[in-house]
């Protein structure tokens, strides 16, 4: 009887190339951060009230009106903050499936 492998000695862990699982799980979480980061975005937008004025006084540009900043304004701000939170998780993920495919992890030790 062959003693259980554990995900970390293995090369696959049920099917899919080691580290696939860390790195989805980063991913669930950084996208629930991406939630909570949305009060943050709208407080931060707020707080540029000043610099929507000018970009409208100086471009011409609907930035802000009688109940605050545009709603492009809001966006603006919330997708960096969603990008830097979601991208070096899927980067990853995209990086230890290609390994997985084409890489060491499928070489024997």
């Amino acid at each position: 009887m062959q003693p259980p492998s554990t995900p970390a000695s293995s090369a696959s862990f049920n099917g899919q190339p080691q580290g696939v699982k860390a790195v989805m799980l980063q991913l669930a979480v950084r996208s629930g951060l991406t939630a909570v980061a949305v009060p943050v975005a709208l407080a931060v937008t707020l707080l540029l009230y000043p610099v929507w004025s000018w970009l409208e006084r100086t471009t011409g540009i609907e930035s802000v009106g009688h109940s605050g900043p545009a709603d492009w304004c809001y966006l603006a701000v919330w997708a960096p903050m969603a990008a830097a939170l979601l991208l070096p998780p899927l980067w990853r993920l995209v990086l230890a499936l290609w390994r997985g495919v084409e890489g060491p992890a499928n070489t024997p030790h």
